[in-house]
């Protein structure tokens, strides 16, 4: 019987460590840089990170980051060309009320990185609502905003 990490910390948390594919990866189960990332990457020409105006955000790009890095440093050392581009950063659900300062702090560092890619896409509840029902929320006008904050980016990544 295959125990995956979960269920040997279950049965006995006196003996439980983590995979040793995991623990390479700063003991993070949901690490970046798996089979589906890599094969994107290397179909890839170009990469265009989302983020949200949160810490979480702030970690996710850095860490997509540091995926793409390593793998234009293992493309270095095959000898295989690198041609990925970092298109740029998009911030989405972003408040129109008055923000946080830690949402503030966060569009700041974004914004220090000069990945920066605007406008902000607009956060809109009835994004979500039609997403769980399987519609695209561009049919929908109040969502204009956020389509039009995507056509706007579109234009200046798509090459």
């Amino acid at each position: 019987m295959h125990l995956n990490w979960t269920e040997t910390a279950t049965a006995s948390p006196a003996k439980a460590e983590p995979h040793p594919r995991w623990a390479s990866r700063h003991n993070n189960p949901n690490r970046q840089g798996g089979p589906l990332t890599l094969s994107a990457l290397n179909a890839a020409d170009t990469v265009v990170y989302a983020a949200t105006a949160t810490s979480d955000g702030i970690d996710g790009v850095e860490g997509a980051r540091r995926t793409v890095a390593q793998f234009r440093r293992h493309r270095q050392q095959l000898g295989a060309p690198d041609t990925l581009t970092e298109a740029g950063i998009v911030v989405g659900g972003v408040k129109g009320t008055i923000m946080s300062r830690a949402a503030v702090a966060s569009l700041e560092e974004l914004r220090a990185t000069g990945l920066f890619l605007e406008p902000l896409t607009p956060d809109r509840a009835v994004v979500q609502k039609v997403r769980i029902s399987g519609e695209w929320y561009g049919l929908y006008r109040k969502s204009f905003r956020v389509l039009d904050a995507y056509t706007a980016i579109a234009k200046k990544v798509l090459r």
